[in-house]
């Protein structure tokens, strides 16, 4: 009995990596990036009318198209990394509510991250021209030439569109209420110049 307590007693403790309180790198620059490329998207469509009819506005609409292209990818991405790297968990004294209204919000972002660049591409595919992502390469066809159902896309597309940036100002809101009034640090999470 000695020896085995002596044995265990003997060995070296087992190192734990400690919790995970921050998203790592990879996610920061994905976060950050997509709502960068949002915010240029949304701006570029809300400003069109100011760039009159002809090459210019071409060009600044498959600018636009260009970065909802990109948004994407990143998602896509954003989501494989998630599943690799899962987030940093809430502080465990966070109310059940706030957890499911977390949850909630970050689905409702990620649908909307996907859909409303998805809209404008099949929107814009349904008028009968092609997306041609930065002139480096043309999106193949998902849909045919429609023109009401491109009209329907158009219309889906803006309404996702503004429901996006209102969904991310709430969202930032919430960040900026559990910094400064719950303080509870959750914020820090997602800053790049958080403490490591």
């Amino acid at each position: 009995m000695s020896n085995v307590y002596s044995e265990t007693a003997a060995r070296p403790p087992v190192k734990t990596r400690p919790a995970k309180t921050r998203y790592d790198r990879v996610m920061l620059f994905l976060h950050w990036s997509v709502a960068l490329l949002i915010l240029v998207a949304f701006a570029i469509a809300q400003g069109r009318g100011l760039v009159p009819r002809g090459p210019e506005r071409t060009a600044l609409m498959d600018l636009h198209r260009s970065l909802g292209v990109l948004v994407l990818a990143l998602v896509a991405l954003r989501m494989v990394w998630r599943a690799v790297s899962p987030p940093p968990p809430m502080p465990a004294d966070t109310a059940p509510l706030l957890l499911l209204a977390a949850k909630a919000g970050h689905l409702a972002l990620y649908a909307l991250m996907i859909a409303v660049p998805l809209a404008g591409v099949l929107m814009t595919q349904a008028n009968g021209h092609p997306v041609s992502v930065f002139g480096l390469f043309t999106l193949p066809a998902l849909v045919g030439e429609d023109k009401a159902f491109g009209h329907t896309l158009e219309e889906a597309h803006e309404f996702l569109g503004t429901a996006i940036i209102v969904l991310a100002g709430l969202h930032a809101a919430a960040a900026l209420v559990h910094q400064y009034v719950l303080k509870d640090g959750t914020l820090n999470r997602m800053l790049p110049w958080g403490n490591r």
